[in-house]
């Protein structure tokens, strides 16, 4: 009996070997929810979390990169960071779908070395590997059975020299496993291998790259350690940079009902690759010659108690601030100001990009350096290779490295891989078999 889980991966596994080594993402389907890259700058933190709350979900079919279908009914929801720029580490939750309210949950775990085999003798759980010249370890945490509505958390954390793997379902908090790894997450900057570290908490098909056709009704939160205290991510992508598993059916926009407080909010609809935060408000400004009138909106909205400068042209500086004024309940605030030219700067709060208005049209080439935050953002996601990614199952793609070599993966490790890539129909058989 011990040869049949064996027998059913091999059937599973045999067509789709040649597709599960590399993967380059479709250009119709990304990895949906949030993800933090900052581009002018890197932040060194201990604590990752994502937390998500789903009123509904439906979970359908999914195919591999070359449209060869995959399996059914399974998702992963997928933490991932990088530490160190060096080790990929991914806390996962497995979704297998039972009906339309109750589905199974399993956790697991993938941490790649970026730079080659792992030779820490002091791992001890879970499948340590060599595929490819990448390190490995996979291990299968516990299985839950839910029913939406429900809210579950993600979390990583490095004490010393550990990296800790956990989990929030309900009233249970657990840490299921813990690697000895030390170092920092790190978020921003490139990896060894040239792939973004970015901050991600988004969905995808069940592993190998593949793209799961489904829906979510919900909303995600995403916050890292900074200055001693969780602190939600300042900016946010809709899709992830380094996961090469993606999904159709799942559109993700920006809730920022408060601008303090922003999240995600998951629902169906088109996969689209946008900047979620911050966003750039209206700057409207009336000039009557003696004053500058600015009010400041978003979504038709006035921005209360908002910080705006008025600056005048100065030479060598170019601009040199004037005033400054602070918006009241109206998003309105009056500047005292007869001269024509001027330049009206917005610095941003949060959620909220950096805008500026040029009173004279032929010197707005000079205010060139103030290009928003937004802009800047739009511009890396709009022109960003999504080819570059990395799929969860020993396997990457990109054109500046060359793989060579190849290792044979004994049983265990096969089956440990099926578990995470087929998700829970294959943690099934390894639960039934396990006695």
């Amino acid at each position: 009996m011990k040869l049949l889980p064996i027998f059913l991966i091999f059937i599973l596994i045999a067509p789709t070997a040649g597709v599960l080594l590399l993967h380059a993402q479709s250009s119709s389907s990304y990895p949906i929810g949030m993800s933090f890259f900052p581009l002018t700058q890197i932040y060194y933190t201990n604590e990752v979390v994502g937390a998500v709350n789903i009123s509904s979900m439906y979970i359908g079919s999914s195919y591999f990169p070359n449209g060869q279908y995959f399996t059914y009914g399974n998702a992963s929801l997928q933490l991932n960071v990088m530490v160190d720029g060096l080790y990929w580490a991914q806390d996962v939750a497995l979704f297998h779908e039972i009906n339309s309210s109750s589905f199974d949950i399993t956790f697991v775990v993938n941490v790649w070395d970026l730079g080659g085999p792992f030779t820490n003798s002091n791992i001890t759980s879970g499948v340590v590997s060599t595929y490819q010249g990448l390190g490995v370890i996979c291990y299968l945490g516990p299985t839950y059975k839910v029913s939406t509505p429900l809210s579950l958390v993600l979390f990583m954390l490095i004490n010393s020299s550990y990296l800790d793997f956990g989990y929030q379902l309900g009233n249970k908090v657990d840490i299921y496993y813990s690697v000895p790894i030390g170092g920092q997450f790190q978020i921003g900057g490139l990896s060894v291998r040239g792939v973004p570290n970015d901050l991600e908490f988004v969905f995808g098909g069940p592993g190998g790259g593949s793209v799961v056709e489904m829906y979510v009704n919900g909303s995600e939160e995403l916050y890292f350690e900074n200055n001693g205290k969780l602190q939600i991510v300042p900016q946010a992508f809709s899709v992830g940079l380094d996961t090469a598993e993606s999904v159709i059916g799942i559109t993700s926009s920006a809730n920022l009902s408060n601008i303090c407080m922003p999240f995600t909010q998951l629902s169906y609809g088109r996969d689209d690759v946008k900047v979620l935060w911050p966003v750039k408000p209206q700057l409207d400004v009336k000039n009557n010659g003696s004053s500058v009138l600015v009010t400041l909106t978003y979504d038709g909205k006035p921005l209360q108690w908002q910080k705006v400068e008025l600056e005048k042209f100065s030479f060598p500086s170019l601009l040199k601030t004037e005033e400054v004024g602070v918006t009241g309940s109206n998003g309105s605030v009056m500047f005292k100001y007869n001269s024509s030219s001027y330049v009206i700067y917005y610095p941003g709060n949060f959620s909220l990009s950096s805008t500026y208005y040029v009173s004279l049209p032929y010197l707005s080439s000079v205010t060139s350096f103030l290009k928003s935050a937004y802009d800047n953002l739009t511009s890396f996601i709009s022109h960003y290779n999504f080819k570059k990614t990395i799929s969860s199952f020993f396997g990457h793609k990109s054109s500046s490295i060359a793989y060579t070599s190849q290792v044979s993966i004994n049983y265990t490790i096969l089956l440990y891989i099926l578990a995470f890539s087929i998700g829970v129909v294959i943690s099934a058989i390894l639960l039934k078999f396990k006695h």
